[in-house]
């Protein structure tokens, strides 16, 4: 379905912008503080704006001009919106902006979107106004292009048409995807400007893409991978990969809406593919659609990963196939609401997804997972290539994780698929950045399951000198299959954000390729131990971090004592003054502390060999910040005994 564009009047139409303003204004006091004096203040998150659905309608009108003047400031590059608060309750809304890049927001305009969302009417208005003396608007200024997107909220439609009126008044032409996922929006977005990408395998004739050719090009690309594996080798393990199924729990979100599109696309491939593929290729059966249940509750990405439980499961289940599969439950997805987070679970006994069976039955895939199952297919492909392909040699790979990343996955892939670990600050924006300026192929994925990766000029390069080399070679060569892989990855994977559909082809490829199950790929590695818990304490400026939040900086006692309990707890000595995580021995006890962003709390992380030695580690760091950073409250405790 093609989207719906909104064309703006030859002139500005700043009197109807004014009775928006007028309409939705912001509230003096916020409701949701129990009638108390309370003032709104609405604060950027990681990419945008989220709020009960109540508050958000004076942000929407904010941000629709917002969004205006960037893309004028870019000389009218389209910009983009998606109306969703993500993983959030069903009662919250939110809007996310993205940049010309299908990126978030360089960190500046972030702070500029804080002014416009405070602002009130006169001073929105005027910066208005001043926006237009400076070419922006209509009636022959700088064109506005602004590309939108809404989740499945029931008052994300109206948000939507906020969004139309306020941009159109405004003098911008809004380009309306409907209800589309927020990867999609982004993928939207930087295909309207593909000199942001220039390297890149994109959908849709220039400067276009629509949610048709999008899921076509995820799909083809999945199958072009899958197609790889050697003939003979399919011949001999078709029985293994029979009817091969996965549960894809959809949140009741809006990837369950484009789950039903992808089946139909992959259906048509095994109706015309030969027996071969027709065996090969995953069957998605969706569960938690939209309208089955709750949006987010009891199901979902973030809560599987933050509960280590399996979800609820609200759709009924008529094929008796997908019944057994509900009850076996040995490989299963989990989307987060807006479908940019992906996580894989499967239980060790049956008959447990559907949140009734026993925690301790339940295994876990997250982020840190994909990104080590990632990264050893790439650098196995790299390497197969590199005999043949000199330039495949000297490709830099790597990873980049946050402090949160369990120090099991990063001692793997450090030691093991002997790839660089890069450690940056907390968060999506920062994260991606790392992965673009330091790598030619760039692995990132938070331990939520939201990530991607990134290929960089070099790589591109290499693939053309590879094709010039290869394309006379026999097919069943190593490196020819090694290049055939490597090609198709960029038109597989999204670059603009993390996707769950992209990534769960991405995955299912490569288990399919390597011939593994779940539990197979589960034991790359043992996770250590954790505990995380949150100190409130009088002011949380007080603690100043390095770059990467892994080491506390201020107050200068509180990193030293926590490097003593770590080295007491590790019976050892641990002089590691950077932050980086040993590569010379096996994870050791590891915590770290980082203030909040948004309330006076301190977030405290540990982790360690056993459960009770983590719970032992994350008390100690609490009594040590509760101690030295004034704390308020009672000290979270999760040890009846401290070291301390």
């Amino acid at each position: 379905m093609k989207p719906c564009i909104h064309e703006p009047p030859k002139q500005l139409n700043l009197p109807e912008l004014q009775r928006l303003l007028e309409r939705y204004p912001i509230p003096k006091e916020d409701p949701q503080h129990d009638g108390d004096s309370t003032p709104v203040s609405f604060s950027y998150g990681t990419a945008g704006f989220r709020y009960h659905h109540d508050l958000l309608p004076p942000i929407v009108v904010r941000m629709a001009v917002f969004a205006a003047i960037r893309s004028s400031s870019l000389n009218g590059e389209p910009v983009g919106i998606t109306i969703t608060a993500s993983h959030n309750p069903e009662c919250d809304n939110g809007i996310k902006l993205s940049d010309s890049n299908g990126g978030m927001l360089p960190i500046e305009w972030e702070d500029l979107a804080t002014e416009y969302a405070n602002a009130n009417d006169d001073q929105l208005i005027w910066m208005a106004r001043s926006k237009v003396d400076q070419g922006a608007g209509g009636g022959g200024g700088v064109p506005m292009v602004v590309h939108m997107g809404r989740d499945t909220r029931a008052h994300s439609l109206a948000l939507s048409q906020l969004v139309v009126r306020a941009a159109v008044s405004f003098g911008a032409t809004v380009i309306d995807h409907g209800c589309v996922t927020t990867p999609q929006l982004h993928y939207f977005v930087l295909r309207s400007n593909p000199h942001r990408m220039p390297n890149a395998l994109l959908c849709g004739s220039s400067g276009s893409c629509f949610e048709n050719e999008y899921l076509e090009s995820i799909v083809g690309s999945y199958v072009t991978l899958i197609s790889t594996k050697e003939y003979d080798e399919r011949s001999q393990n078709l029985h293994s990969v029979t009817n091969r199924m996965m549960l894809v729990d959809c949140a009741c979100g809006v990837g369950g809406l484009k789950l039903p599109k992808i089946n139909e696309m992959l259906q048509s491939f095994r109706d015309h593919g030969g027996i071969l593929l027709k065996e090969s290729l995953v069957k998605l059966v969706a569960v938690n659609l939209p309208g089955d249940g709750p949006l987010n509750e009891r199901c979902g990405a973030e809560f599987v990963q933050k509960q280590q439980a399996s979800p609820i499961v609200y759709s009924d289940l008529e094929d008796e196939c997908h019944k057994k599969l509900l009850v076996s439950s040995s490989y299963v997805a989990s989307l987060d609401g807006d479908a940019d987070r992906i996580v894989f679970h499967y239980n060790t006994a049956r008959g447990n997804v559907g949140g009734n069976g026993s925690r301790n039955s339940f295994v876990l895939l997250d982020g840190d997972k994909i990104a080590a199952l990632v990264s050893s297919f790439l650098q196995e492909e790299i390497e197969a290539l590199s005999h043949q392909v000199d330039e495949a040699r000297h490709l830099k790979c790597g990873v980049v994780q946050t402090a949160y990343a369990n120090g099991s996955s990063t001692f793997y892939l450090m030691n093991t698929v002997k790839t660089q670990v890069i450690i940056a600050k907390t968060g999506v924006k920062y994260v991606h950045s790392a992965a673009h300026d330091h790598f030619d192929v760039g692995i990132y994925f938070e331990a939520n399951g939201h990530g991607t990766v990134l290929f960089g000029q070099r790589y591109y390069t290499m693939l053309a000198k590879a094709e010039e080399m290869l394309m006379s070679t026999c097919r069943n060569n190593r490196a020819t299959i090694a290049w055939q892989r490597l090609r198709v990855l960029p038109r597989l994977i999204n670059q603009a954000v993390g996707d769950a559909l992209s990534d769960l082809f991405l995955v299912d490829a490569i288990l399919y390729l390597k011939g593994w199950s779940l539990p197979i790929w589960n034991d790359m590695y043992k996770d250590m131990p954790s505990r995380q818990c949150k100190v409130r304490v009088k002011d949380r400026n007080i603690i100043r971090t390095n770059d990467n939040e892994t080491r506390a900086v201020s107050p200068p006692a509180l990193q030293q004592a926590l490097d003593e309990a770590m080295t007491s707890m590790a019976k050892g000595v641990w002089n590691n003054s950077r932050g980086d995580f040993p590569s010379d021995a096996k994870p050791r006890p590891r915590a770290f502390v980082r203030p909040s962003g948004t309330e006076d709390v301190v977030r405290i992380y540990a982790e360690a060999s056993t459960q009770r030695d983590a719970d032992v580690l994350a008390s100690e760091a609490a009594l040590l910040v509760h101690k030295l950073c004034h704390g308020i409250g009672p000290v979270p405790s999760f040890a009846n005994q401290s070291n301390l």
